[in-house]
């Protein structure tokens, strides 16, 4: 099929690219990166785009690495195109971090990347990873045990996207291409080393699979493109299974009810305990391991007794019951015992991701379900405080009131948060509820004769 047939038709079919985007084009002077900004640079006008370019020079080969920073300064120049260039301190980096240097420099090169297109108000930056890469990343990605989905046509960077315009042609039309469109490139020395893993592939593997099937990279191009559309169907269903299974969430835990969870098809439990990993850490890129993952399936189809399992970064998970208690940094503090004032009218937090208003009788704007109460002026403003030992609380039909702590447990509150619990008290320090566990025998569910308020209880998050 014809290089610019393929590529435009797989950019429609993907919606990659949509008039008016600015695009920053990733180019090393390669062949590939050559070819995507020349290609790019001929179909501005028939896409309405602006383009750019950038690269980054990584300062590892000496006068190699600037040489290639010149041949793309040079062709930009004469093709009109704006540049960005940066020379990065990888070495200086790797040796104040001790780091693996692919990993470094991809993570430098990349900060660069979405650095300019905030700076320079591009939306898209566009990468020259073609079929053959995607050969390589699956085969890698089974070696390592990994998921071998390949790389996605686009996915979010920054505050825009990252696009793969070629990630359907093969390294053989590419250069098919550039012969014809007589365009010269670097050839980088270092990609002919087999010191990095994708080099191996590249240079030791790829040649016997193409060997069993030249059209290889095309037939794991379409493998791949169903493997991820079935990976996201998956995903949908875990995110719902998953939402089902929240008891409650705050800024410092999050519960989980195992006996939804064991419902779950066997397929979706481990996405729902990625999931799960995702909450407790979020906008952090961890090596979730197999291990890990595993260690906490486990626990949550556990039945019998209790047990705690430890986390990357301090964080903890709590089996209890049939519950399971993720705790954050910060879980295990109690909560403070000083109490705050609750207004007339307003939405107060009290912890558990919980909020409370608490309304007048005559109030005609407080019409959401909740919980009727008798109160005396001498008794406003109610307050919330944390809890305090020795705390007890008059329940109906009890003639005594009953210990805060016998009630925690008797509601079956992890032992992790029942220190952040807070309690409603008078001016005079009666204790009449516990959002969340129980509210005390002043309060009725249908309004009764002189009731003065109503208080209302709700997530967080609603």
């Amino acid at each position: 099929m014809d290089f610019r047939y393929e590529i435009l038709e797989y950019n429609q079919k993907h919606q990659l690219i949509s008039g008016g985007d600015r695009l920053l084009v990733a180019c090393s002077g390669g062949a590939d990166s050559v070819a995507l900004l020349t290609f790019l640079h001929q179909q501005k006008e028939n896409l309405g785009i602006d383009i750019g370019c950038i690269h980054a020079n990584h300062g590892l080969r000496d006068e190699e690495s600037d040489a290639d920073e010149r041949f793309v300064e040079t062709l930009c120049q004469k093709l009109i195109i704006p540049f960005y260039t940066k020379t990065l301190d990888i070495q200086e980096i790797l040796q104040s971090e001790n780091g693996n240097l692919q990993d470094v420099c991809r993570r430098e090169r990349y900060h660069f990347f979405e650095q300019t297109m905030k700076e320079k108000k591009y939306n898209k930056l566009a990468v020259a990873h073609h079929a053959d890469d995607q050969v390589e990343s699956v085969f890698m990605g089974l070696t390592r045990g990994t998921r071998a989905n390949g790389m996605y046509a686009k996915r979010s960077f920054g505050t825009g996207e990252l696009i793969r315009p070629l990630l359907f042609v093969t390294r053989q039309q590419i250069e098919q291409y550039l012969k014809i469109q007589q365009y010269t490139y670097r050839e980088d020395s270092s990609n002919q080393k087999d010191t990095y893993t994708r080099n191996r592939f590249r240079h030791h593997i790829m040649p016997l699979v193409q060997e069993e099937n030249p059209n290889v990279a095309m037939a794991i191009s379409h493998w791949t493109l169903q493997q991820q559309q079935d990976e996201q169907l998956l995903q949908k269903f875990a995110v719902k299974e998953y939402k089902g299974i929240i008891i409650f969430s705050s800024h410092h835990s999050l519960e989980i009810d195992l006996n939804r969870f064991r419902d779950i098809e066997l397929a979706l439990q481990k996405r729902v305990v990625l999931l799960l990993l995702n909450y407790l850490y979020p906008n952090e890129k961890l090596w979730l391991s197999h291990s890990l993952i595993d260690q906490i399936h486990s626990q949550c189809l556990e039945r019998d007794g209790s047990s705690e399992v430890h986390l990357p970064k301090g964080r903890k998970g709590y089996r209890h019951y049939s519950t399971m208690l993720f705790s954050f940094d910060g879980a295990n503090s109690s909560a403070p015992t000083s109490a705050t004032s609750i207004d007339i009218g307003q939405w107060h937090s009290v912890g558990s991701d919980l909020r409370i208003k608490l309304c007048n009788r005559d109030d005609g704007f407080c019409l959401e379900d909740g919980w009727y109460i008798t109160l005396e002026p001498s008794e406003l403003p109610i307050r919330s405080r944390g809890r305090l030992t020795g705390d007890r609380l008059l329940l109906k039909g009890m003639k005594e009131p009953k210990r805060l702590s016998r009630l925690l447990i008797d509601k079956k509150v992890p032992r992790q948060i029942r220190d952040d619990i807070r309690l409603l008290i008078t001016q005079q320090e009666e204790i009449i509820g516990v959002p969340g566990v129980r509210l005390g025998t002043r309060f009725t569910t249908q309004p009764h004769d002189g009731w003065t308020h109503k208080i209302m209880i709700e997530k967080e998050s609603n």
